[in-house]
């Protein structure tokens, strides 16, 4: 029924953008352990190893399916430590 939805394209697609923003930090404010699926729909990217970086994001791999997510301060990406 999408003659019922009277919002844009555009609007939508700001509304979607922050809500990701949002949850993103709120998953690096409270520290909580997410899914690899959720990881994936916050970075953009599926995970393919223990820790990826992307647009100054990292999630680490804590478990099987766990991972934690945290911001990247300036000059500390994993990959020149």
């Amino acid at each position: 029924f999408s003659w019922l939805v009277d919002e844009k394209p555009d609007q939508v697609n700001l509304k979607n953008l922050r809500d990701r923003l949002e949850l993103t930090q709120l998953a690096i404010n409270t520290g909580a352990p997410l899914t690899t699926s959720e990881v994936s729909i916050l970075m953009g990217a599926k995970p393919g190893k223990s820790k990826i970086e992307r647009g100054g994001l990292l999630a680490t791999k804590m478990a099987r399916n766990v991972w934690k997510l945290s911001k990247l301060g300036k000059g500390s990406s994993y990959y020149r430590n």
